[in-house]
């Protein structure tokens, strides 16, 4: 992780050094890319079948119930404002701002979106977006495929998640699976019907496959922990709103400082000062630039080690168990480009003591891997700048398992260090763009999964 010292400017640094116009395309449109990240709250996208609580579960996060029982709205955002108002885009386009936030007052407005501005705090680091559909296969997908370029978390709410559900899920990228929860809603009811511990279970194999994990939430019951202005904290921690809540606020609060570094590594290879200006003009031809190096096995360089934050225990009338994957014996597709120099395991390379994460992993990477390996066979095609975001969204993904790994497992405390430099090759990677960085950016998603792979059988 890079030093947060400078965060306050580098919004104003990347901004003048676009007004500069001395960056090379590629690099432009990155440094747009991350103006554009860096000057919005995390996207938080609830998705899900009429009737499985998405408008309770937006309540909680907002802490009230800004949406009444019954309300027929359009796909709403909530986003922050000083005063609360909607802005309402009508089916013919015309766009009316109402002031206040009383549905009720839209009834005489034909809306087919809805954006309610709301002075709440949490507003400040996350957008909500509800997607409404008609349940249809048709809507459901056309919602899906419309939100995923919008969004950087997503909440899937339902009782089941059943074929239609997990038929429509599967047009969702991995890179956003990664940033993806299942959420059973109304889990009081599944609860009261003895239900919830069946369903939990028989959704191990999907929830392991198709999200990060799975959050059981009483929604009623944590919407009534915010009565009378206070937060009744032993009944929003009962409820599981608690625990999604928190995991939500920090995956968000990760994917803001992953974008940080990222622009805080862009200024450093653009030598672009406190002021916005470019320190060179000149740019070192691509036969000069810095090739992909392979770490030494006993030599780590000084990256900075991810701070390891507290993982919240989900809490729920009955908690989902955490699913143990083993490792896919299956043999690896060839990358399209010349891999790296592989990195070898140190002789002194401390036990795997935790042997679920390290299995996770390489599951998790296989799956990835193989379907990167897929798509990179179609590079000519212009998709390389897609297939590099998918990569950095798993080394993203992986710094956050073993960043919330608290077993005390020594290999998995040393293997955060070559994920961490790994993440920093990506963000060069991206920012270098072309069919060549793309390809050694699969290449090392392989030997990751080789590094831990050699671990694992140590």
């Amino acid at each position: 992780m890079k030093d947060n010292a400078g965060d306050d400017t580098v919004i104003e640094r990347l901004e003048g050094a676009l007004d500069a116009e001395a960056l090379p395309k590629a690099a432009q449109d990155y440094a747009r890319h991350l103006v554009r990240r860096l000057s919005q709250p995390v996207r938080v996208s609830v998705l899900g079948l009429p009737g499985s609580g998405k408008s309770q579960l937006v309540n909680m996060f907002l802490g009230e119930a800004v949406l009444p029982e019954g309300a027929k709205l359009p796909t709403t955002e909530y986003a922050w404002g000083d005063k609360a108002q909607m802005v309402v885009t009508g089916a013919d386009g015309n766009v009316v701002k109402v002031h206040g936030s009383d549905v009720a007052a839209l009834s005489g407005h034909n809306a087919a979106f809805l954006r309610i501005e709301l002075p709440i705090d949490i507003l400040r680091r996350i957008n909500l977006l509800e997607v409404v559909t008609d349940g249809t296969v048709e809507e459901l997908s056309s919602g899906v495929d419309w939100v995923v370029r919008r969004t950087d978390i997503a909440l899937w709410c339902s009782q089941e998640f059943g074929p239609l559900e997990q038929a429509v899920w599967r047009r969702v990228p991995d890179s956003l699976k990664d940033h993806a929860f299942l959420v059973l809603s109304k889990a009081d009811e599944l609860s009261a019907q003895s239900l919830l511990r069946k369903r939990v279970s028989s959704l191990e194999t999907v929830v392991a496959e198709e999200f990060h994990s799975l959050f059981a939430v009483a929604t009623l019951q944590a919407l009534r922990a915010y009565e009378n202005g206070q937060v009744d904290e032993a009944k929003f921690h009962a409820s599981g709103g608690e625990a999604l809540s928190s995991e939500v606020l920090r995956h968000a609060e990760r994917g803001r400082r992953a974008d940080f570094d990222s622009a805080h590594m862009f200024l450093a290879r653009y030598q672009v000062d406190g002021s916005g200006r470019i320190a060179s003009r000149s740019r070192p031809s691509p036969a000069a630039e810095t090739p992909v190096p392979a770490r030494p096995a006993s030599t780590p360089p000084p990256v900075a080690k991810p701070v390891s934050q507290p993982v919240p225990t989900p809490a729920a009338p009955e908690p989902a168990p955490a699913p143990v994957a083993q490792p896919d014996p299956a043999p690896e597709k060839a990358a399209p480009a010349p891999a790296p120099a592989p990195v070898a395991a140190a002789e002194t390379a401390p036990k795997v003591e935790n042997v679920a994460l390290f299995s996770d992993s390489i599951r998790f990477l296989k799956r990835r891997g193989d379907s990167l390996t897929e798509t990179a066979e179609g590079l000519g095609e212009g998709n390389a700048a897609g297939l590099i975001d998918n990569c950095v969204s798993a080394v993203e993904h992986l710094v956050d398992l073993f960043s919330d790994d608290e077993s005390g497992c020594d290999a998995a405390d040393a293997f955060i260090d070559e994920l961490a430099e790994a993440q920093d090759m990506m963000v060069l990677m991206q920012v270098e763009g072309g069919d060549g960085s793309a390809a050694d950016a699969v290449t090392l998603l392989l030997q990751l999964r080789r590094d831990m792979e050699m671990q694992l059988a140590a």
